[in-house]
């Protein structure tokens, strides 16, 4: 999903090689530099000090702060020691979760009022990137710049969803496809339409969209707090991201 956000976005730049992936922006603002699936070289230690440090000071010197994520299933000690070393300290714990949809009967909640449709025009893609925005609290210097990386996609792999209420832009959300899998991101309602069941509908209303495309897996990650919506529909933790910051 990065990586398909940076080709969109003139402001980030995303990057694989064989220890890591990486996507890094002048922009500071963590979603957009962030390090991901880091593998120690050779499982040298004196190597992995030398590469993670090279990293760390590459977005350093450019002014910004990373997010650097680790997994549950794939600690590195060494990552985690040269991170400490380096004052990063662990600002969160996500969930990677996942739902069988080959199996699954989607749940599709119903709200009075509620309305949520497939993002197909500028000015509806417009109102996805000010809900979004309003969401998160991003600054107005940042929102646009930020918001230029969500674009359609000619290939289809990606798809944006708007919840209206009572006709009033409440709550986005958005997947990317890969394959048969599919990402669930950027679930949002506006503070004050939560705890109306929005969320939940916007989640029923993704997935039914996956099944109809042909994805077979679902996959999103989750804060403590949003395990509850996702587990109503049948997500299951698979596993833990560390996010250090």
């Amino acid at each position: 999903m990065f990586e398909h956000l940076s080709i969109n976005s003139p402001y980030a730049n995303f990057y694989r090689d064989e220890n890591c992936a990486r996507i890094e922006s002048e922009l500071p603002i963590t979603i957009l530099n962030r390090v991901f699936d880091y593998k120690a070289p050779n499982d040298n230690k004196n190597d992995a000090t030398r590469q993670v440090q090279s990293i760390i000071d590459s977005y350093r010197e450019r002014g910004v702060k990373c997010v650097w994520h680790t997994y549950s299933h794939t600690q590195y000690e060494i990552v985690n020691e040269t991170l400490i070393s380096n004052r990063f300290i662990l600002s969160g714990i996500m969930s990677g979760m996942a739902v069988d949809l080959e199996e699954k009967t989607v749940n599709q909640s119903y709200v009075p009022g509620l309305r949520i449709v497939t993002v197909h025009t500028d000015e509806e893609l417009e109102t996805f990137k000010r809900v979004f925005v309003a969401e998160y609290g991003l600054p107005d210097e940042l929102a646009h710049a930020f918001t230029e990386a969500f674009a359609y996609d000619p290939e289809g792999k990606m798809q944006y969803f708007l919840a209206y209420l009572n006709d009033v832009p409440v709550g986005t959300t958005m997947t990317f496809s890969k394959g048969e899998v599919t990402g669930i991101y950027m679930v949002a309602t506006l503070k004050e339409f939560r705890k109306r069941g929005i969320g939940g509908a916007l989640v029923g209303h993704a997935l039914r969209d996956m099944q109809v495309a042909g994805a077979t897996l679902a996959i999103l990650q989750a804060s403590s707090m949003g395990q509850t919506i996702y587990r109503k529909h049948g997500f299951e933790e698979l596993l833990t991201i560390n996010l250090f910051i």
